[in-house]
Parts: C-alpha cells; sequence; structure tokens
C-alpha cells in the first residue's frame, strides 16, 4: 500500500493580514480555533493520510500552544521561502518514507478544504503516477469571473480570454522523489506545480471548491470565521451517525476460532490473513462507515505483510482513535448478529461484549452480540463459514 504524507508550510509571517502574528495562529474556528488547528483538522478527515507534518520556524514562538490529533508532527524545518521549507522538510521525510510516498502540500491558510476533494486528488494523483512518475496533481478552480490586464495606472489595457483558465490551489500532489528533484535548484518557485513542470513533469488540475480559499487578507478571515461557524451549526443539527458493517469467514482446520475478541474451543478456526475475527471487522467497518472514515480494507489491507495474523483488537482500538480525530465522536451502542452454526455461542456472549467494551473504552451495556444458526441453510448451516452483522451509532458531543 502506497504511503502517503501531508506537508503544511507553516513558517510565513503573512504580512498582509496587519496582525500581531502569523496568520496561521489567528482564530478561525467557532471555538477560537487557529486557523493552522482547523486546517490540519480538516486534512485529518482523510483516511488515506497516514501522518501530516507542520513544518514552522526553529525560533515559532506560538506553536507549542496548539493541540493537534495524534497523527500530527510538528518539524522546525521552516526557511525563508515556501519553496525551503518544503524541501527542508522533504529532506527529513526521505530517511523514514520510500521514494514513491505521495506528498501532499497543503498551505495552512486555507481550513476549508473539502475532504472529498482530498480524497479524489489522490486517487487521480495515484493514476496519474502509475503512467508518469515525474508528475501529479493538483486542486483548482475554474476562473469564473471575466478577466483583464491592466497597466501600472490601473487602467484595463487587454482581455483575457478565460477558457480553460484555473486558480491553482492546495493540496498539490506528487511523488517523494519527483517533488526532492523538482525543487532542487528552485529556491524562487512559488509552488509545487511550478517546479515539477519546469523540471519536465506532467501536473494535472482536479476541481476544487470555491470553499478552498487562501485567507490573505483581513476580509479573508472573516469570511472564512462565518463560514466555519455556519458549517458548525449545521453539523450539530446531526449529531447521529448510524453505521453497518458486515464480515464473513470460511471455517478450516488448524486455525484458533476467535470471534469477538474471545477464543472459543472448537474443532475448526476462521481462515483469514489476520486472525479472522469477523466480529470485531464487522465492527470496524460499522464505525469507520458511520464516521465516513474509509473502511477496513483500506486502513489495513489483507494483501500487507504487517497484518499477517494481526490481533483485530489492535485494529479496531487504531480505526476508532482515527475516527475520534476526525470529530467529537462517542459510540452510543453497538448491535451485532453472528450467523454460526457451530460452536454454540451463547455461552460466550458476556465474555465477548465485556471484551469489544473494553477495547473501545465503553461499558458492556453499550454492546449486543446476538447468535443465530441458520437452520441448517447456506454455507453457514453446512459449517462452512461465519457471518457477521453490526450497527453502530455514533453521537457527535
Amino acid at each position: 500500500m502506497r504511503s502517503i504524507v501531508a506537508i503544511l508550510p507553516a513558517a510565513g509571517v503573512g504580512s498582509r493580514m496587519l496582525a500581531d502574528r502569523p496568520k496561521q495562529y489567528l482564530a478561525v474556528g467557532p471555538a477560537g480555533e487557529s486557523m493552522l488547528e482547523v486546517t490540519v483538522a480538516s486534512l485529518a478527515r482523510v483516511a488515506q493520510i497516514e501522518r501530516i507534518l507542520v513544518a514552522v520556524s526553529p525560533e515559532d514562538p506560538f506553536i507549542g500552544a496548539l493541540h493537534f490529533p495524534a497523527r500530527v508532527s510538528v518539524l522546525p524545518t521552516g526557511g525563508a521561502t515556501r519553496a525551503e521549507t518544503v524541501n527542508n522538510t522533504l529532506a527529513a521525510l526521505k530517511s523514514a518514507y520510500p521514494a514513491d510516498t505521495l506528498v501532499l502540500v497543503h498551505d495552512a491558510a486555507r481550513p476549508l478544504v473539502a475532504k472529498e476533494d482530498v480524497e479524489r486528488l489522490i486517487e487521480a494523483t495515484l493514476s496519474m503516477t502509475a503512467d508518469h512518475p515525474s508528475g501529479g496533481c493538483v486542486l483548482a478552480m475554474p476562473v469564473s469571473d471575466t478577466v483583464k490586464r491592466t497597466n501600472a495606472e490601473g487602467e484595463l489595457i487587454e482581455d483575457i480570454d478565460r477558457t480553460r483558465l484555473v486558480r491553482v490551489a492546495t493540496p498539490q500532489c506528487f511523488r517523494l522523489d519527483a517533488l526532492t528533484s523538482a525543487l532542487a535548484g528552485r529556491p524562487n518557485v512559488t509552488d509545487e506545480s511550478s517546479a515539477v513542470r519546469a523540471a519536465g513533469g506532467r501536473v494535472r488540475s482536479i476541481p476544487s471548491s470555491p470553499m478552498n480559499f487562501k485567507v490573505t487578507v483581513p476580509q479573508d478571515r472573516t469570511l472564512a470565521r462565518l463560514l466555519l461557524t455556519a458549517s458548525e451549526l449545521g453539523e450539530k443539527r446531526m449529531q447521529l451517525r448510524i453505521g453497518l458493517g458486515y464480515d464473513s469467514h470460511r471455517l478450516v482446520e488448524g486455525r484458533p476460532f476467535i470471534l469477538g475478541g474471545v477464543t472459543i474451543p472448537h474443532t475448526l478456526g476462521l481462515a483469514g490473513h489476520s486472525d479472522a475475527d469477523a466480529l470485531l471487522h464487522a465492527i470496524t467497518d460499522a464505525i469507520l462507515g458511520a464516521a465516513n472514515c474509509g473502511n477496513i480494507g483500506i486502513l489495513f489491507p489483507d494483501n500487507d505483510p504487517a497484518f499477517k495474523g494481526a490481533d483485530s483488537a489492535v485494529l479496531l482500538k487504531e480505526a476508532w482513535m482515527r475516527v475520534r480525530e476526525t470529530g467529537n465522536w462517542t459510540i452510543s451502542n453497538i448491535d451485532s448478529v453472528v450467523v454460526a452454526q457451530k460452536p454454540k455461542l451463547n455461552p460466550h456472549v458476556d465474555a465477548m461484549r465485556a471484551r469489544i467494551a473494553e477495547i473501545l473504552g465503553i461499558e458492556a451495556s453499550q454492546v449486543s452480540v446476538k447468535p443465530k444458526t441458520n437452520e441448517k441453510l447456506g454455507y453457514e448451516g453446512r459449517e462452512e463459514g461465519v457471518t457477521v452483522h453490526a450497527t453502530v451509532l455514533l453521537v457527535k458531543n
């Protein structure tokens, strides 16, 4: 699975904001969150991004007061220019990530980037770099206004055809090796796409929501605060999310029968890349689905050797941690149905409920496990496999 990381250059001073501190530290969130915290939170909603790197000046006096999700690291790699900051951060990445890692570079002053736009950008870049490793993709907005050129006195002197004109935004997404090579010796480029194109790489634009504007002047900050407040009020009107999960595994000889985090005596066990705990897998997918954070196959692919024989309890706990990072979610209740002809599961229900509650940090009373036989119908009835259905209700505080 391709590694994906994001870099937020946050070493600028934002002089046009006319404030007492760099603009990334000004409050824009409904609860007074800084612009940098809101921007990081926007990227943290994208499950594919495994690490977010905030690049600040080594002398930055403000960063220590901020709060970030667990996937965020702050690096003192800020330079005199954006290109230098990104270059320094890429150098710090090279020893820890492979050359084909996808790197998204995003402006700290674009707090309203949409999760769906970033996901489409990643998908497009994966496709683009399969054929053109030195290229990449950027988010961009079509130009809808009439465009003209002026002279030094502000007089209109030229009409410009706006057909196919775009306003380039961020994130901008490229392979680690391609971006490192493109930025080398180009310290004055204003964005990564310019460096990649100058190095001969192809760059494709991906349509972005117009909400993804850059906060540059005080009026932009006012607009951002209004939009973020309206968005927060909208989310509060929908505080409940329901997720559905499903999983099935074959029964085979020579494997332990593990379900709900409990090892149950049986002559057969569940086959799978991990420990094949179908109940925990279904609950994991239900939680991820409720928060719109992807699915278990994206987070823990079954072709990754790192997850061979993995404890599904660890995977469930990691998924729940990621969901909590995307918002102030709590679990109201979990309901599940396990379809298995054998073994008899009712004697183990309390142990499974207790273990699931322990993994998620909730009460056993919030977890329901209902075993069912299939009256000897289907593959469950023939004792060839086990099926699990799960639902979860998330509540945003």
